[in-house]
């Protein structure tokens, strides 16, 4: 695919630096009088020691002999710093997690002292307490009221901020515990299904001690066969503070509580201190079939090409269709759990689809085929479910966690005495979702895997943003709609998907931090078929089907959009008077890929759309662009080891984005009611760093170069590199574009709100005089991904050994950081404009960079002899 006259350059050598500091703060907080907090919260601490009091009564005679505790919830305005670290202090009471919280509104005596009306952020603290060590928590709140100026002792004085900036303190109860998951409403299902058993599944506060634990599990069960139940399977994972267990219970025991939710709280299982959440199961499912009008048969592909060598590229989904005329040779099903027995043919639907986009691309593009074969482990089942919906999911028995925890550990360690089952994986593709618990605030579990097996395995997830397909409304009549012009059209889709956004948030575990997600852009090649249809978008927008973001912390997610299929709209009829609602009508549309012939066909294909299909077309991408780091690696500085493929397939997959085309839209419809000073900020949400070139990175042309460097990098270090500026540049005024990406895996810390533990970054480069294009400054890194492009038409002085300085700096974030952080770093300089006489920016920045290498060459030989 690369052009070989212009290849993609890399950086020799790299140098090391002082570490850039880092500015930044907020203004001064008011808060209230000692006395006032002491009225506000004196009576919920006694009233909390007094339920304590009764639990205790109540389990005398229990045969767990455990000591009741409850959770409590501290939240505050204002940050404090390193608290954890104090709570263990206090005998009995043990760290659960911390989290962010933001848009507090200002009140009960907390206020910005400058803009009293501005929203807050603060922290929300979970401690898990025994009734002694909540006792102590008070006598030190009394000691606080008495005398806020009092010394503390045995190092407690982050204490005396709590009370100072504390806004609520509470128990975590049972509707913390069944917010937003959706599992009252597939109990309800299930039971007008005329099921006799629902499932359940239970995050439980992860614990420092395996008795406790253990205590934890031995209480569920307990509470489980009282519900004529029982726990299906359970998963510990301690590097990402994860306990959960699955069970089921008998529907003769809830059907009242579906009805009447006084009766929530009489449930013992709900009111389990040592649960987190609960979750209904078998919810990571995608539809089978069922965006697709009719089956087409596309006559041909692009080039074949020769399948040899062992994977590099993983599909976990449903199992594909192996013998399909486009498959064929082409995968390596590993299937441990016998998958495949429980699939019709007709079935494979879901897995057959992204893998024919991996190894083809859309049908109707006539791409080239991979040369090697991908790895494909199944984790989703027919559903012929209960619902009467018809799908593939993850098996309502088995915790999503669990079952991917497993396949890559069966990747790279091998499982039993079997050998590692595809130990050369660098990029692992996901498009499945959790609708059950769309992100809000904390990390998934599921995400917090990813996180942590892409640092410990040095792999690359790439995951689908998502796809949310409920009705859009509209605030015109039905005769506006039809006159409306298509911009207008647009403008109002746009604002309608905006205003309805936490219906349309990120599906879990697309809020991975280390992984790469996926959102949808509006484009295939299937010829147009409108008739009563309605395409609200121009080619080459957002999907309004597709999920968008801030991720965690308010990172950019997604961070790229590829290309999804269409989406069609039509008219719902009997909407309310004076508006219209829009329902998702796709028939025809969308990308081509092989499906499963209904009689038994072997070459059968279709179209559809989705999040998944680009992120499939994410992982495709990936694997050329392991092609072009496996030809770089003779080259001087090339990595040989391919210990940096993944986190340089990371970069690359992200370099090429840019807003071009996409941003003018998302201004018309949405500026107007935003302040503009944070309106790229907000809109990257939308956008992430918009729509990648493949292409354009994978090759140069005589105005666009490319230098690719990598390295490891430890707290308080910095590492330069040298990227020489071209002469030619000299005295020019054309447009000119410098796009930098840095992009790392990070380790994880799943109990505190940084979470991240090593954040890196650059600075704006200082003799480019180019001003930012895209994404807001600050928001940029608050991930694992900063990319930045930088434009100016301004003519410029520059000097034949004139270079560009990028330094990438690192720090600790969430914990120490204990290894060195692998990186990439991408730098492309290009004359955005075609010009009658081109400018020879490639020649003159790669004989630069020759001459450095033998210079680099020399030296070492004098430093040998």
């Amino acid at each position: 695919m690369a052009d070989s006259n212009y290849p993609i350059l890399v950086f020799p050598e790299s140098v090391s630096a002082d570490r850039e500091p880092r500015t930044g703060g907020g203004g001064k907080l008011n808060c209230p009088e000692a006395g006032v907090q002491g009225e506000r919260h004196g009576p919920k601490l006694q009233r909390l020691l007094d339920a304590l009091k009764n639990r205790r009564m109540a389990l005398q005679d229990s045969s767990l002999g455990i000591e009741p505790e409850l959770v409590l919830v501290l939240k505050t305005v204002g940050s404090i710093a390193n608290f954890f670290r104090e709570v263990e202090k206090v005998e009995g009471l043990e760290w659960l997690a911390e989290s962010e919280v933001r848009d507090i509104a200002p009140g009960d005596g907390f206020e910005h002292a400058k803009h009293p009306d501005k929203s807050l952020s603060g922290q929300l603290f979970l401690i898990m307490s025994d009734r002694r060590a909540l006792l102590e928590f008070s006598n030190l709140f009394k000691s606080w009221l008495d005398d806020p100026k009092a010394k503390f002792n045995h190092g407690l004085t982050p204490f005396k901020n709590v009370f100072k900036y504390l806004r609520e303190i509470r128990e975590w109860g049972v509707e913390d515990r069944l917010a937003d998951t959706g599992l009252l409403d597939d109990w309800k299902k299930r039971v007008e299904s005329g099921q006799s058993t629902v499932f359940f599944e239970a995050e439980l506060w992860y614990r420092n001690s395996q008795s406790r634990r253990e205590a934890a599990s031995d209480q569920i069960r307990c509470l489980a066969r009282e519900l004529d139940g029982q726990v299906v399977t359970e998963c510990v994972i301690e590097d990402i503070a994860y306990h959960a267990i699955l069970g089921r219970i008998d529907v003769v025991h809830i059907r009242d509580l579906l009805n009447r939710s006084e009766a929530r709280e009489e449930l013992m299982l709900f009111r389990c201190d040592d649960v987190m959440f609960f979750r209904p199961t078998g919810q990571c499912a995608v539809p089978i079939g069922d965006d697709t009008e009719e089956e087409t048969f596309i006559q041909s592909t692009g080039p074949e090409k020769q399948v040899e060598g062992a994977p590099v590229v993983a599909l976990l989904d449903g199992m594909p269709l192996t013998r399909h005329k486009l498959l064929d040779g082409r995968l390596v099903v590993d299937d441990p759990d016998g998958y495949e027995d429980e699939y019709q043919a007709r079935e494979r639907s879901h897995g057959t689809a992204m893998a024919s986009l991996i190894c083809h691309g859309d049908l109707d593009c006539q791409e080239v085929a991979l040369g090697r074969p991908i790895y494909v482990r199944p984790i989703l089942l027919p559903n012929r479910g209960f619902d009467g919906q018809f799908g593939e999911m993850v098996a309502e028995d088995v915790l999503p966690v669990d079952l991917v925890h497993r396949a890559i550990v069966r990747m790279f360690n091998g499982e039993g005495i079997e050998p590692p089952a595809s130990p050369y994986i660098r990029v692992v593709s996901l498009s499945v979702g959790d609708p059950a618990r769309p992100f809000i605030r904390e990390m998934s579990a599921w995400a917090r895997l990813l996180d942590w097996l892409s640092w410990k395995y040095n792999i690359l997830f790439v995951v689908s943003a998502g796809n949310h397909t409920q009705n859009i409304p509209l605030k015109v009549s039905s005769k506006e709609l039809n006159r409306l012009t298509k911009n207008v059209l647009q403008r109002l889709v746009v604002r309608a998907v905006a205003d309805d956004t936490r219906n349309r948030r990120l599906l879990p575990p697309a809020e991975t931090m280390n992984g790469v997600t996926v959102g949808g852009i509006h484009v295939d090649n299937s010829p147009p078929k409108l008739g009563y249809l309605i395409d609200p978008l121009e080619t080459g927008m957002p999907s309004f089907i597709s999920a968008h973001g801030p991720g965690y912390g308010r990172a950019i997610k997604p961070e790229i959009h590829l290309p999804g299929g269409r989406q069609m709209l039509s008219e719902k009829l009997s909407p309310p008077e004076g508006t219209v609602e829009l329902q998702v009508d796709v028939p025809g549309c969308g990308q081509g890929v092989a499906t499963p012939g209904q009689r038994g066909a072997l070459d059968n294909t279709r179209r559809m759309s989705g999040t998944s299909n680009a992120a499939a077309l994410a992982a495709r991408g990936a694997y050329f662009f392991y092609e072009l780091l496996d030809t770089l690696r003779a080259q001087p500085g090339g990595d040989a080891s391919g210990d940096f493929d993944a986190v340089l397939i990371k970069t690359l997959l992200v370099h090429g984005s840019h807003w071009d085309g996409m941003f003018e839209p998302y201004q018309a419809a949405l500026r107007p009611n935003h302040n503009p000073r944070s309106f790229r900020d907000y809109v990257a949400r939308f956008l992430g760093y918009g729509r990648p070139d493949f292409e354009r990175v994978l090759a140069g042309t005589e105005q666009r170069v490319t230098v690719l460097g990598f390295g490891a990098i430890a707290d308080g270090e910095a590492i330069e590199f040298a990227m020489p500026l071209p002469p030619s540049l000299s005295g020019v005024n054309e447009k000119r574009r410098f796009t930098i990406t840095l992009a790392w895996f990070s380790p994880i810390n799943s109990r505190r709100q940084k979470y991240r533990v090593a954040q890196l970054w650059f600075n704006s480069p200082k003799n480019i005089k180019c001003v930012r294009s895209s994404a807001n400054h600050h928001a940029v890194q608050r991930g694992t991904i900063q990319h930045e492009v930088f434009e100016g038409s301004n003519a410029v002085t520059v000097q034949d050994d004139e270079k560009m300085i990028i330094k990438v700096n690192c720090r600790k974030d969430a914990d120490d950081i204990r290894h060195p952080v692998r990186f990439g770093l991408a730098v492309t300089l290009e004359i955005t404009e075609p010009l009658l006489f081109p400018i020879p920016i490639y020649e003159e920045v790669r004989e630069r960079i020759s001459v450095r290498v033998r210079t680099t060459e020399n030296a070492m030989k004098l430093r040998s002899e």
